[in-house]
């Protein structure tokens, strides 16, 4: 699997981008378009809070219209390809690095998803409070998803985006996101609980959603994970191939101007 880097790397980004405006959208954000991306800005240290998809050149104006908008800390993801004028830049405002991320591609054209499996199927927009407490009981650590009061949620009514669930035994046990946009599928959220992992449940949700991608005319998928980790191992066992490393830099309050 070989790819034209810059050109992967925009198409990519920019799928991410678009997305992650759908769902700020739906759940009352605000947004400020800059660099051909979006910083989002869901409410006083939300954890959502980011800019992304910056692509373009960023003047002074621009990271400071940034930073005015999403307070401190001030969170970019950046890929590769962001314009290399940004790093010294960000040196010389006391951004740091906060931490890596993994690109994850697979091509659609020829990608068998395998049978279907029983144990997953998508989740239907009533059941958005269910599917929030199990994903994110999943990232928690926590089995306990009926009592779990979520940090935030996301929208099942987001066009062009699905939420995936797993059970064992008829029992809740994990979750995952799908979002179509412009011919590239996003897989996002992976989560399955602690007592049910082990099953290859994620796998499963992997190969379900890339079904669907492809069934709707998907020609490309893409998934980020951090490095070294179960789901990192799920997507390459899924036929994901790494695509390049991406990295959050962040600006706190006393970082230097």
């Amino acid at each position: 699997m070989s790819f034209d880097l810059l050109a992967l790397a925009r198409r990519l980004e920019c799928a991410q981008a678009l997305q992650n405006e759908r769902f700020n959208q739906a759940a009352g954000g605000r947004s400020l378009p800059v660099g051909g991306g979006f910083a989002h800005f869901r409410g006083e240290a939300h954890p959502l809070n980011q800019a992304l998809g910056l692509l373009g050149p960023l003047s002074d104006e621009d990271l400071d219209a940034i930073e005015t908008f999403l307070g401190f800390p001030t969170v970019l993801e950046l890929s590769p390809v962001a314009d290399p004028s940004l790093w010294p830049a960000l040196a010389a405002r006391g951004y740091a690095l906060h931490q890596f991320q993994q690109m994850w591609v697979h091509t659609l054209e020829a990608c068998d998803a395998g049978p279907a499996s029983p144990s997953i199927r998508m989740a239907l927009p009533a059941e958005a409070d269910l599917f929030n407490r199990v994903v994110c009981a999943g990232f928690m650590e926590q089995d306990r998803w009926e009592t779990l009061e979520p940090p935030f949620t996301v929208s099942l009514e987001v066009p062009d985006s699905h939420g995936f669930l797993a059970f064992v035994e008829g029992q809740p046990a994990g979750g995952g996101m799908l979002g179509l946009v412009e011919g590239v599928a996003l897989l996002s959220g992976d989560a399955v609980l602690p007592r049910f992992r082990g099953r290859g449940l994620q796998k499963a949700l992997i190969r379900a959603r890339l079904a669907l991608a492809r069934a709707r005319g998907c020609e490309l998928a893409g998934a980020s994970t951090a490095p070294g980790t179960a789901s990192q191992s799920a997507y390459e066992a899924c036929g994901f191939r790494v695509a390049y490393p991406k990295v959050e830099m962040v600006r706190t309050a006393g970082s230097r101007a």
